[in-house]
């Protein structure tokens, strides 16, 4: 979410409450009143909305992390080893695949990841007896290997992670246009206010500001 529509969020989270207590003196005006109603009862959804996309996405991101962190220490657990047992041996083709640094991996797409993991992990079944003088057992080998086909099996979970992302984004995207409607005929109404009620007009004007908390707590232009 973009951040002047989180202050517009925020706006609607302050507006709203106080157009549900103020909306007797609201009837002044049959007119502004229906509008004021209709804000009111189009703020649910957008609670519902904002919450939607971490509701929906939690338990596959605590999953997908799990098991890119168990793989990740898998393969850095042997990368070690073989960058010692590759320069010895003067491998220059199995230096240059051990060498990769961690931050570097980490910042890989998950599918490249993948890859470079398989890698690895032929690599290290290959020198599967020098492995072993260093601790690494086939145990362990086998431990590497298994989180590395978890890992690379879930990956259709991760693009299934970002497509629901980006679909609950968009039905948000909707609501909150919808709503940001909605106040913007509600200004029209309340408009009549400045000159049969001005301190309630000034009131809502003070509720319906939209603080830019991108310029250091100034006032952005109403929106």
């Amino acid at each position: 979410m973009h951040v002047f529509k989180k202050d517009q969020l925020r706006m609607m989270g302050l507006l709203t409450p106080w157009l549900q207590t103020n909306l007797a003196r609201i009837g002044q005006s049959k007119m502004a009143k229906k509008e004021a109603q209709d804000v009111i009862d189009g703020y649910p959804a957008i609670l519902g909305k904002a919450g939607q996309t971490s509701v929906q996405t939690r338990e596959v991101t605590k999953r997908r992390n799990e098991q890119k962190k168990a793989f990740q220490t898998q393969m850095f657990s042997f990368a070690g080893p073989l960058r010692l047992i590759a320069t010895r041996a003067h491998n220059i083709g199995l230096l240059a695949l051990v060498t990769i640094g961690r931050t570097a991996f980490k910042e890989m797409r998950p599918e490249l990841q993948a890859g470079v993991g398989q890698k690895l992990m032929e690599a290290a079944q290959a020198q599967a007896a020098a492995l072993a003088d260093s601790g690494l057992t086939a145990a362990h080998l086998a431990d590497a290997a298994e989180a590395l086909t978890v890992f690379t099996t879930g990956l259709p979970d991760t693009q299934a992670l970002l497509d629901v992302r980006q679909n609950a984004n968009a039905m948000y995207e909707e609501v909150h246009a919808a709503q940001m409607q909605q106040i913007y005929e509600l200004d029209l109404a309340m408009a009549v206010f400045e000159t049969l009620n001005p301190d309630l007009y000034k009131e809502y004007k003070q509720a319906r500001a939209i603080l830019d908390t991108g310029a250091k707590g100034k006032a952005a232009p109403a929106a």
